[in-house]
């Protein structure tokens, strides 16, 4: 068998397919080579989806008459010399197959000037042939390439349609706006202007390429110093805008934009439950690290890096989200408590002490707390009575009002034929607490202290405030939810989460494996209201279970726990015990639908300022929404 030395054309052609993948592909590397060149000033002009033509212009340092020809050449940089220049790599491009696999699969032409050199010069590629001719040229580097994927008709076939094609680039461009703020960028397609940039920092670069809706609402990173001289800024958005994909995540690495699951996992996790299931934040971060311990020869496209210490610099990306985000959490609830205008030095600082970490710190003393049963806090709320036998008379500000205890108790199991009667209540709920800050005295202040006047009721499920100025739409069930789980949570953490014996234990079966791992989370289910024990090899005696969660499927719930233990999941327990409580949450909270009178919605108000006015419910949905009076001015087009 006969092995040919295949010519340089034809092996260009072949590895042009790792490189040029489509137009998007060619306008990167193209790109990158004049941000390598040191360019402030970059224009890019396509036609057709980039199929047609693909022009690059920068202001950068240009390319001397004597190297132009080595352009094209294969495996030719100016960016590495040796082996040992891979270890500290500090420009975009380095392998020296860009333009040689752009060349061989259309026609190239090169104008540029050096800025040691009188004249500029053109070069021209097509069919593996060149030629060089003086051209005038002010400074810097314009590659033009035309009729991509000409010569090689099977690629070209499978190329998407131009409008498709044409979006892939807008979206590289949107990346490189904002992985290199102090460039100019001018983007146009089919003559018409896309995006400009002035190339004024961050903060410009995303008001250039961003909605307003979204750049108002990005949030700046402090520049976050974690170990390991790793160095974490950029913005995030806020809790208030995401989407449902993943398209508007920008990770910048030492000037390189890079992917890495782990990291939109890791900033995720960070925004924790201020977002809903299936939302996605916005951000762009920037690292910066020691080039030496990032490797980012791992793929012809060098997106996909390595790191040396993957958890400092997880760590710091966490870090660094959670601090901005909770510094906006204070400055929302903060906005909120201006809102309502409170005076009381007392039930000011109860609002704004440690108000972050999933806003339950601030309420760390409620099991010190009086409270009320469900029944009671709505009757209180409502102005009803209940069934049960034992009543009283409660007086808040200057209104006296009745209720009686619940019958709903929180020793009690309650199953689904089990029932609460509380007058105006379409659908009783089960047992939960409505907590009040020390006592119902505490009520009586904070009606003393807020300023505001109730508007009313918007579709019968937003309550409407106005204070200070503002206009605050608070969702009842969202800001009820929230103030029962929280509820939950403190009292699991404190112990003092009321356990329901089961009359008759249920006997979970699963496999002996499933068993032992089942067994060593134990004690983290105990700590959840899960009293369980072995009941042979492969069976587990469950006890006892929250009383809050009602009737739980405990077979669902503990296939679920081992699930999530097989696949290595952290704390999955505490996962489901959290999701189970937020539900039961949601079932016990007054629902949208229920009407309330004026002075009703005043002492749910009272309520959720005692509570420290929870920013969003379980979910991830905001409890409140403030408008100004600016914000109606720019609505009614009264202020520009």
């Amino acid at each position: 068998m006969k092995i040919n030395l295949l010519p340089s054309e034809v092996y260009n052609r072949i590895s042009a397919g790792e490189v040029v993948e489509n137009p998007a592909s060619v306008v990167k590397e193209l790109v990158e080579n004049a941000l390598d060149a040191g360019a402030t000033a970059i224009g890019i002009r396509i036609e057709d989806g980039g199929i047609k033509s693909i022009e690059v212009s920068d202001n950068g340092s240009g390319i001397e008459r004597a190297e132009i020809h080595k352009t094209v050449l294969p495996h030719a940089t100016s960016k590495i010399e040796i082996a040992s220049d891979l270890d500290t790599v500090s420009t975009l491009g380095f392998r020296g197959e860009a333009l040689a696999s752009i060349a061989a699969v259309s026609e190239v032409e090169i104008l540029t000037k050096s800025i040691d050199e009188e004249c500029g010069s053109r070069f021209t590629v097509k069919n593996g042939k060149s030629t060089l001719e003086d051209a005038a040229v002010v400074f810097g580097t314009t590659v033009k390439v035309n009729n991509l994927f000409y010569n090689t008709p099977a690629r070209f076939k499978f190329l998407s349609s131009k409008s498709s094609e044409e979006s892939k680039i807008t979206r590289l461009v949107f990346m490189f706006i904002l992985a290199n703020p102090d460039v100019a960028f001018n983007y146009f397609a089919d003559g018409e202007s896309v995006y400009a940039s002035a190339g004024e920092g961050l903060k410009s670069a995303i008001d250039s390429v961003f909605l307003p809706k979204i750049a108002d609402k990005m949030l700046k990173i402090d520049t976050y110093e974690g170990a390991d001289n790793i160095r974490v800024g950029g913005y995030i958005g806020s809790y208030e805008v995401f989407k449902n994909n993943k398209t508007q995540q920008i990770v910048v690495l030492n000037g390189r934009i890079i992917t890495d699951a782990v990291l939109a996992a890791t900033v995720q996790n960070a925004y924790g439950e201020r977002l809903m299931n299936r939302c996605f934040p916005i951000y762009v971060l920037e690292i910066i690290m020691p080039f030496l311990d990032v490797d980012v020869n791992v793929h012809p496209n060098k997106k996909e890096v390595r790191f040396a210490r993957p958890r400092q610099v997880y760590g710091a990306v966490y870090r660094a989200v959670c601090d901005t985000l909770e510094k906006y959490d204070i400055e929302r609830r903060a906005q909120l408590t201006e809102s309502f205008t409170i005076k009381s030095t007392k039930n000011a600082q109860k609002q704004t002490e440690n108000p972050t970490r999933g806003e339950q710190k601030s309420r760390q003393g409620s099991e010190k707390s009086t409270h009320m049963s469900l029944g009671e806090a709505l009757a209180l709320i409502r102005g009803g009575e209940g069934v049960s036998a034992s009543k009283s008379n409660i007086k808040v500000g200057d209104s006296p009002i009745s209720f009686s205890a619940s019958a709903v108790d929180n020793n009690r199991f309650l199953s689904d034929s089990d029932t609460v009667d509380i007058q105006y209540s379409p659908k009783p709920s089960r047992q939960s607490g409505f907590p009040v800050n020390e006592s119902l005295e505490s009520l009586k202040e904070v009606e003393k202290a807020a300023n505001y006047r109730v508007i009313g009721q918007l579709f019968d499920t937003y309550l409407i405030v106005e204070s200070g100025g503002k206009v605050i739409f608070i969702d009842q069930h969202a800001m009820h939810e929230r103030i029962i789980f929280d509820d939950f949570v403190n009292e699991m953490k404190a112990d003092v989460l009321a356990v329901q014996p089961v009359m008759i234990p249920y006997i979970y079966e699963d496999e002996p494996e499933n068993i032992e791992l089942l067994l060593s989370e134990s004690k983290t289910l105990s700590e959840c209201g899960f009293e369980t024990e072995r009941f042979g090899s492969d069976a587990v005696k469950v006890s006892s279970v929250p009383a809050v969660l009602g009737k739980v499927d405990v077979k669902a719930m503990l296939s679920e726990v081992v699930r999530g233990l097989r696949s290595e999941k952290k704390d999955v327990v505490g996962k489901l015990g959290r999701d189970a409580l937020a539900m039961a949450a949601c079932k016990a909270a007054m629902k949208g639908g229920e009407t309330f009178t004026e002075k009703q919605i005043e002492h749910i108000l009272n309520f959720y300022i005692a509570s420290g006015m929870p920013l969003q419910c379980p979910h991830g949905r905001p409890t409140a929404v403030i408008y100004s009076k600016a914000d109606f001015g720019k609505l009614f087009r009264r202020k520009i």
